[in-house]
């Protein structure tokens, strides 16, 4: 039996591991996907006040501290049994939903896009978000690093940091927004529109690209 090791799995936050076994016919037998490291959240969470857990779970990860703290905030609300006000929920969904686009711009350039934009064959040194710049221009790099610059900027305005957000709370959040912040966030969107920005609109030609180019020397 053929035995593949991939150790560490990287394109992630935190530390894996992948062992791929191959029969005699070279057909997958089994696949194991382990994380070998030791968190320990569960356990030191444990005997503490339910409503820290949104302020404590954000460290699981520095780079999607939002999905835990919102997971964390839903969970506190159900074990209260409170309703959260309509305000309340539409900020909430405001703070996902920037840290959904500027996260989407951080796998594609920085995580997942550099073995595809930059390519299977290059040296591993050039797989990186310099490579991807290097592939696209400068300019384009630069939009990318600006848009991701200002979600930022509002998830730390409406979070209250900007990275391990402290803003919600069991039933609602912690903050408001005034007007000048309000106009700030309208803006936004439109560093991740296409047609706003020409440099942008090469986004989606680059994915295609990539799939054309490259889809096939990963399969074969």
């Amino acid at each position: 039996m053929r035995h593949i090791k991939i150790d560490p799995v990287t394109r992630l936050e935190g530390h894996g591991k992948i062992d791929i076994f191959l029969n005699d016919d070279g057909e997958v037998a089994n696949t194991y996907f382990q994380i070998p490291e030791l968190r320990g959240f569960e356990q030191f969470c444990v005997g503490r006040p339910v409503e820290e857990m949104p302020r404590i779970t954000t460290r699981i990860c520095g780079v999607c501290p939002e999905a835990h703290h919102m997971a964390s905030v839903k969970a506190c609300d159900a074990v209260f049994h409170v309703e959260v006000p309509p305000t309340g929920k539409k900020l909430r969904q405001l703070l996902y939903n920037v840290f959904f686009a500027g996260d989407h711009t951080l796998h594609f350039y920085a995580l997942g896009g550099p073995d595809f934009v930059v390519g299977p064959d290059a040296p591993p040194a050039e797989r990186n978000i310099l490579g991807v710049i290097h592939k696209v221009g400068v300019e384009v790099g630069t939009r990318v690093i600006t848009a991701r610059g200002k979600a930022m900027d509002i998830i730390g305005m409406l979070g209250g940091r900007k990275i391990h957000p402290t803003f919600g709370i069991p039933g609602g959040v912690s903050k408001a927004i005034n007007e000048e912040e309000r106009q700030q966030i309208y803006y936004l969107p439109y560093e991740f529109k296409p047609s706003s920005y020409g440099p942008l609109s090469k986004f989606p030609i680059l994915i295609h690209w990539a799939i054309a180019h490259l889809w096939k020397a990963y399969l074969c």
